[in-house]
């Protein structure tokens, strides 16, 4: 008995796709001559395929948990059932493209090595066309084209995982340099700190000088309160001597008060004495009147007598004329003592007047005396802080000379730090083209198609470049000329946002229709920042970089807000 051997065509290579796509997946679907017939082919395969047990869904997630990576959640039974509808009955277009990229890109994002899941997906491939000749047995001729479709349709998939998985690695690598370029760019602010340093040298400057010129005033305020304590410990001396000279008099005042009394008690005795003499003086003055009377009256009772009476009547003219005598006498006597009277009165006041100021005075004195302790007390505690002052003054003086001692030493410890700035920033700079040169490399040399995020990484990393660009051009690290600074619409970014597929993508998105606006304030600044540097409007470029730095945050924000978006979106 003969073997009947299936006939079978085997074809060389061929390439082509009658599937209506363009771009990058009809390229692919072309390299793998997958068409329309194909997917036919494998519909029937997949119908087939339901007869086997364990089910082709059981055997891929069984296999496919074999490889997870410990830590990484398994992949769930309706994700795997739901790539194996489609790559068993979908249409190979956009749809088919997006869908399974995003499977692949779930696998990368739980860290399925590259190697293992490539070499899993041949192992599920072979598994199946095992079956399949399995399931047609003598008929292989027949069942030739579901295995070629199918071995086409899996080559493409693992096409599409390789390329994902490059795309995914390529885009962290890129991400990462660009986190690297960010954090790097970050040390741009040395400018700001060489640029405080200068400003901060020109105040310790300006301070050292304030601080000679204070340390020659608290010199002269030692001088000068040392001068001062001199003069108040005399005056010291002198109020403490007139206190003394003060105080004697104040008891000679108090001693003259006690003595004027008793002069005004003898005084009141006097007048006394003088109202005494005058009574007396009136008695007489009366015993002479009556005297006098009754001399006349004896000189006429006389000449009655006759010259019986003429001796009494030589008495009675005698008597009358002591009377006579006696009451000229009181006369006089009456007037001095009148005037005795009217003199004392005039002292009597004038000792009463006296001894009403004795009084205050001595009252004053009395009171002065405290006020006077109290004058010297201050003056004295006057010398003593005068004193201290001074003592003070030149401690100060010695304080602040150690200051303006450090204050050299400070300078030359921020001229080293100054320079250290300029070589750490120099060092950062050759630092940051390395990277640069590296991160252009890396996406020049490899041939892996960069994915939105990644892109969107890139200009992010040319953006904050540019900005960096323009803080070592205030270092004289870079020199940048108007004419490097591109128009918006021009750079990666630029392109990549004009780009009718990127529109049609996230046009409706209202952080992608704030972004142009701000990234061309970004190039606009940068050129003006350009154009005033290098006519030396230092100040003026300084302005403009701080509008780069708001329009940058803005961009840099908004880029952020779609990278989160595609990341949620898988690509």
């Amino acid at each position: 008995m003969k073997l009947i051997k299936p006939r079978v065509t085997i074809s060389p290579f061929e390439y082509g796709t009658d599937i209506e796509v363009i771009g990058r997946l009809r390229e692919t679907l072309a390299y793998h001559n997958i068409n329309q017939n194909d997917i036919n082919h494998l519909r029937k395969a997949h119908h087939l395929l339901q007869s086997i047990h364990p089910s082709i869904e059981e055997t891929f997630y069984q296999n496919l948990l074999a490889i997870t990576p410990v830590g990484a959640q398994p992949i769930e039974r309706a994700i795997i059932e739901n790539y194996l509808h489609l790559f068993f009955d979908e249409p190979r277009g956009e749809n088919y493209f997006r869908k399974t990229s995003e499977f692949f890109s779930l696998l990368r994002s739980k860290h399925f090595e590259a190697g293992k899941t490539t070499a899993f997906f041949n192992k599920f491939i072979f598994y199946i066309t095992a079956q399949l000749m399995k399931l047609e047995g003598s008929k292989m001729s027949k069942s030739f084209d579901m295995v070629q479709s199918l071995q086409s349709a899996g080559n493409f998939d693992q096409q599409l995982l390789t390329e994902v998985m490059s795309e995914k690695t390529m885009e962290q690598v890129i991400t990462e340099i660009s986190s690297l370029i960010d954090s790097n760019a970050k040390i741009m602010y040395m400018k700001d700190l060489i640029y405080s340093l200068d400003r901060q040298s020109e105040e310790i400057h300006t301070t050292s000088a304030a601080t000679e010129e204070i340390t020659a005033a608290i010199i002269e305020v030692s001088r000068s309160s040392s001068r001062i304590t001199e003069k108040t410990t005399d005056s010291v001396k002198y109020a403490a001597h007139s206190k003394q000279t003060i105080e004697q008099a104040l008891e000679e005042i108090f001693k003259t008060e006690e003595r004027f009394k008793s002069i005004v008690q003898t005084f009141s005795s006097l007048q006394q004495r003088v109202d005494a003499i005058e009574n007396v003086a009136g008695l007489i003055n009366d015993i002479a009147a009556q005297t006098n009377l009754l001399a006349l009256n004896a000189s006429i009772e006389a000449a009655r007598a006759g010259e019986h009476g003429k001796g009494f009547s030589v008495v009675a003219q005698e008597v009358r004329k002591l009377a006579e005598n006696t009451v000229a006498a009181l006369s006089d006597i009456s007037d001095n003592v009148h005037h005795l009277k009217s003199y004392s009165n005039d002292v009597s006041t004038s000792i009463e007047e006296t001894t009403i100021i004795l009084k205050k005075a001595t009252s004053e004195a009395q009171t002065s005396l405290p006020l006077i302790t109290a004058i010297v007390k201050e003056m004295e505690d006057i010398n003593t802080d005068i004193a201290n002052t001074a003592e003070i003054s030149k401690q100060q003086a010695v304080a602040i000379d150690k200051v303006a001692n450090r204050m050299v030493g400070i300078t030359d410890l921020q001229n080293n730090i100054r320079s250290l700035g300029e070589n750490t920033s120099s060092s950062i700079y050759e630092l940051s083209r390395e990277i640069d040169r590296f991160r252009l490399s890396i996406v020049k040399d490899s041939n892996v198609q960069l994915s939105s995020i990644a892109l969107l990484q890139l200009s992010k990393a040319d953006h904050i470049l540019w900005k960096w660009k323009i803080y070592n051009m205030f270092l004289g690290l870079e020199e940048v000329f108007p004419g490097d600074v591109a128009a918006h619409t021009e750079c990666r970014l630029g392109k990549w946002y004009f780009d009718p597929k990127t529109v049609e993508r996230l046009g409706h998105l209202r952080e992608f229709k704030e972004l142009d606006k701000h990234h061309e304030t970004v190039h606009i600044y940068a050129k003006k920042a350009a154009e005033h540097y290098q006519s030396g409007s230092v100040r003026l470029a300084e302005e403009d970089l701080h509008q780069i730095e708001k329009a940058s945050a803005e961009v840099l924000s908004l880029l952020n807000s779609l990278i989160g978006f595609l990341n949620k979106e898988g690509q």
